[in-house]
């Protein structure tokens, strides 16, 4: 039988006591620094939930979870939040308080006790001790009160009793991870309350928390949709309340928009800024309204200009792809897939694109030949139809199936540059910056092409932690061959177009 409630008491007096007591403290740093600690209308709603008890003066909201775009003063509330509980004369102090934080990985469970560090150093609170060893460290507070600094491993928090639990970026948890469920559990016996703080990011779990809260889960969370114009300077308002709070510069954004517009992706800037559901570490090789922008219908190449051809040769389940970019900045595609397995709408339901290649194929962009794997010399003619007798620079792909390509361009009786070599993060990395320069600077021009469109949007790159990216799957049975081949092309193409030009110095006698 359900429990039916009374009114819940919401302990405003608590929340007000707690907003009185940190007013004597100074904020540490930020645009604020040297300010009296207020807390603002959207920090006050998060804590208010957070105390707020059922008529038996149990938790109401066992979880309250908190998600917001960076630097809103989600750090700093969990910080003030802490020490309250750590702190003898706090509204919120008990004596033998026992709380712990835990994060993805052990740097990001210290940033919050760094963050108290740096509130207790600026206010002269000396008796809040900082413990860094034994690893990862823990905050001892007044009374015996202590705040456990958690490892970055999926299992932390199992066998735990907590007052108080703080999941701190909860958006980068995998999938397995128990942290949520083991610090949950920590709460049982001292019927304690749980956090859950972080940007949105792609986790299933946290996510599902978002979207289909339990009973005993409040959500406060500000986040941009999917479909969102990131440059919307209105939604930026609505979804980071520090910029009306002064926590977060106006300034800081702009800049950062500017910067992801002329980098060629804003999937960092929608991920961290605007708390939408998308995973920084990975972008889209080109977003569709920079594509968008290239379309011209009316787009040819200029008679005799040369051409650079970039080339991604298959196997038995994936596409052989050529993409042609000629000196005047027009880009054409094809492709091919091997008829012997499958045919096009067997391959499309395979690959999860419906009937987008019988489509193409309709188009005259994808093309069938015999054989398990794609024939390279039934191939080559398409590719000779493509360019149509314009001059070949240089023809850029890896090494696979190098001895096939040249087999092929023999009977075909063309003698074409090839420029075949590993593609290493280096080269990827800059010809997918090279590709992102040429249609962001205009220079890039096409027809509407169904099937380079559908690569592209099987297409992802994944950001390594040096800041390079690497062309990638969207998902496991994404084909992403033509994209491939967009990038071999466009890289050479930019390379020649960067290429310094020689200077000559005449001296006439």
């Amino acid at each position: 039988m359900a429990l039916k409630l009374k009114k819940p008491h919401r302990p405003i007096d608590k929340t007000e006591a707690l907003a009185s007591w940190l007013e004597q403290f100074k904020i540490p740093s930020g645009i604020s620094r040297g300010k009296p600690y207020v807390l603002h209308d959207f920090q006050r709603d998060v804590i208010d939930d957070h105390l707020a008890n059922d008529e038996f003066g149990s938790p109401l909201h066992r979880t309250v979870l908190f998600s917001i775009a960076r630097k809103n003063g989600k750090t700093s509330m969990c910080a003030a939040l802490a020490l309250a509980y750590l702190t003898e004369g706090s509204p919120l102090h008990l004596p033998g308080w026992r709380g712990a934080i835990a994060s993805p990985s052990e740097n990001h469970s210290l940033m919050l006790a760094l963050a108290i560090q740096e509130l207790c150093e600026a206010n002269g609170l000396d008796h809040i001790k900082v413990r860094k060893n034994p690893a990862p460290g823990v905050v001892l507070g007044d009374n015996n009160s202590r705040l456990e600094i958690l490892s970055g491993s999926k299992t932390q928090g199992h066998g735990l009793s907590l007052d108080f639990a703080l999941v701190d970026e909860a958006g980068l948890l995998t999938d397995n991870s128990e942290v949520i469920q083991n610090l949950t559990d920590s709460l049982a016996a001292r019927d304690g309350r749980l956090i859950i703080t972080g940007t949105r990011g792609t986790s299933k779990q946290f996510n599902e928390r978002i979207e289909r809260p339990s009973r005993s889960t409040k959500v406060h969370c500000w986040s941009a949709p999917l479909d969102a114009d990131p440059g919307d300077r209105d939604l930026w308002e609505k979804v980071n309340p520090g910029l009306a709070s002064g926590i977060k510069s106006r300034r800081f954004l702009e800049d950062a928009f500017t910067e992801a517009e002329a980098a060629g992706t804003t999937t960092a800037f929608m991920a961290w800024q605007l708390n939408a559901p998308l995973d920084p570490q990975r972008q889209l090789l080109l977003e569709y309204k920079t594509l968008q922008r290239a379309y011209d219908e009316a787009a040819e190449p200029i008679s005799g200009e040369p051409v650079w051809l970039g080339l991604d040769l298959g196997g038995a389940a994936s596409m052989t792809a050529a993409v042609a970019v000629f000196e005047s900045g027009v880009v054409r595609a094809v492709g091919a897939f091997p008829s012997a397995d499958m045919n096009l709408l067997q391959r499309g339901k395979r690959d999860l694109v419906g009937m987008t290649w019988v489509q193409c194929a309709e188009r005259g962009e994808l093309k069938e030949t015999t054989g398990h794997v794609t024939e390279l010399s039934e191939f080559i003619p398409h590719v000779l139809d493509m360019i149509r007798g314009h001059p070949v620079q240089s023809v850029t792909g890896d090494r696979y199936r190098e001895g096939e390509l040249r087999n092929a361009l023999a009977k075909a009786g063309v003698d074409w540059p090839l420029n075949l070599r590993a593609n290493g993060p280096k080269d990827g990395n800059a010809d997918i910056l090279a590709t992102r320069r040429m249609f962001l600077a205009g220079k890039a021009k096409l027809c509407r092409n169904l099937l380079l469109e559908a690569s592209l949007a099987e297409a992802d790159c994944k950001v390594s932690t040096t800041g390079a990216v690497q062309l990638d799957r969207a998902h496991r049975d994404g084909r992403n061959d033509v994209a491939a081949a967009l990038i071999l092309a466009a890289g050479a193409y930019m390379r020649d177009r960067e290429a310094p030009k020689p200077e000559y110095e005449v001296e006439v006698f």
